[in-house]
């Protein structure tokens, strides 16, 4: 079995971080291990946040600035944190719990650590407390030399960020978010036009009309990198079917195009993988584009089915074309995933509309 996220932030990785930060390891390491063999990820973090408080003393301005000497060379594009500065993720959660008090600092030190590990997990605390002094900021970051604050800039105001506590004022109004994305949407750098990309489908969640509106006036632009953004931005609104969405990236839901009803095993054991296919046939006159997904109604606890969406691919048919698309499935069970052996259901979706359900029986191995 691989090893668990959360079993990374052990002695070993509290040796490398002493050492990097230039305080006692072994005392760190002796400090921090006992304390969180019993805790999930987010927990161990704070607890190795906690360490170094231990470590460099009550004075933050002091012990951040000497953290921030020592974080090292930046990251280029395309080295991602998770490979070389893992470790530094408990430099940010100091900054969160040590550092409210002290905001031009931290921010310092926010946009310091962002270009070598990420930072936007600590912007959330000062975006609730100074909202207009870290947005002042946040537009500073957004025109930064560095691709690493520009990606700051967008990621840490994201409604919805992973492993944040969700910004309730931007969930209601996301316009302040706006100009931030669109001046960096055309970015030069992927990194940065993934995080606007995320952003945006966290506004679709709760504002569908003023993601669509963003999203019509990239498209617009004639920028080579909106295609992209967009498709990426709308994906929410496209899974849950929206035709303003699909019509925007190219897929019409009055393409005339047909799928055969999807080949399937009756039965299929947890653990185990199944292959789907279907024929694509394109009976209009004219080439057309085609974005095939399906839905697998999974069976819930309490007898109910909740449907998840999947891709099987895009395409373009020539009229009178028919292409087989096969996808195989994996019923792994995951952490985010958890199966209930009985009969489920599954249905192609071929620019958002929704063909027939088909049973299947998912059983236990």
């Amino acid at each position: 079995m691989a090893p668990k996220m959360k079993d990374y932030f052990n002695a070993d990785t509290a040796q490398k971080l002493g050492a990097q930060l230039g305080i006692d390891g072994e005392e760190y390491a002796a400090w921090v291990a006992p304390r969180v063999e019993d805790l999930e990820i987010l927990d161990r973090v704070t607890v190795f946040a906690q360490g170094l408080r231990e470590q460099l003393g009550g004075d933050y301005v002091r012990a951040i600035g000497g953290i921030v000497d020592k974080l090292g060379p930046e990251l280029a594009e395309g080295e991602g944190y998770f490979n070389h500065a893992f470790h530094l993720w408990p430099v940010s959660r100091f900054i969160e719990l040590y550092g409210i008090d002290e905001p031009e600092v931290s921010l310092d030190a926010i946009e310091a650590l962002t270009r070598v590990f990420t930072g936007e997990f600590a912007v959330r605390p000062f975006l609730e407390r100074y909202p207009e002094l870290t947005m002042a900021r946040v537009h500073e970051w957004a025109g930064s030399g560095s691709h690493n604050v520009r990606r700051l800039a967008s990621e840490g105001i994201r409604p919805r960020l992973p492993w944040a506590k969700v910004h309730a004022p931007f969930v209601a109004d996301p316009s302040p978010i706006l100009p931030v994305l669109h001046r960096l949407y055309d970015d030069a750098s992927l990194f940065v036009r993934k995080s606007v990309a995320n952003n945006l489908n966290d506004i679709g969640r709760t504002h569908p009309e003023l993601a669509l509106a963003t999203a019509s006036r990239w498209a617009d632009s004639g920028s080579s990198h909106a295609a992209w953004v967009v498709e990426q931005g709308l994906r929410g609104l496209i899974k849950r079917g929206k035709r303003e969405a699909l019509e925007l990236v190219g897929f019409s839901p009055s393409t005339a195009v047909t799928a055969t009803r999807p080949e399937f095993p009756h039965t299929v054991a947890i653990g185990e993988k199944a292959t789907l296919s279907t024929t694509l046939t394109n009976t209009g006159d004219a080439p057309a584009h085609v974005l095939a997904e399906y839905r697998v109604h999974f069976l819930k606890k309490n007898g109910t089915r909740k449907p998840s969406v999947f891709r099987l691919g895009k395409y373009t048919l020539d009229p009178g074309e028919t292409r087989v698309v096969t996808k195989t499935h994996p019923f792994r069970v995951t952490s985010t995933r958890t199966y209930y052996p009985g009969t489920q259901a599954l249905s192609l979706l071929i620019n958002g509309r929704e063909g027939e359900q088909v049973e299947f029986e998912l059983t236990q191995l």
